[in-house]
């Protein structure tokens, strides 16, 4: 089921990529984990998600791959944290943070 749930979040005829982003949280598997990174990267193209400008598809993301918990699936939060686009850069430092016990 977790494959199939993640090749179904890359593809773009479909509005259920956030309860994909949930189940696959909820599973933690780290299968997920590159379909999650690239989710991220799917989401500016995702028209109907066009009103969510402040971040929190994204922060769905984060919060599956802190779920799956994994050194490689921190990495990928990290890799974002250093992201051009300032909505993803503030959500994975945000979720880094919380990872490191920092106070936010």
């Amino acid at each position: 089921m977790v494959k199939e749930q993640c090749e179904l979040l890359l593809k773009d005829d479909h509005v259920m990529h956030e309860d994909i982003v949930r189940f696959l949280q909820q599973e933690k598997d780290p299968y997920a984990i590159s379909y999650l990174r690239q989710a991220v990267l799917l989401k500016p193209h995702l028209e109907y998600l066009a009103y969510d400008d402040y971040g929190s598809f994204y922060k769905k993301c984060f919060w599956a791959l802190r779920s799956i918990d994994t050194p490689e699936a921190i990495a990928v939060i990290q890799e974002f944290s250093n992201s051009d686009d300032p909505v993803i850069r503030k959500e994975a430092s945000y979720r880094l943070a919380r990872i490191r016990g920092d106070a936010v």
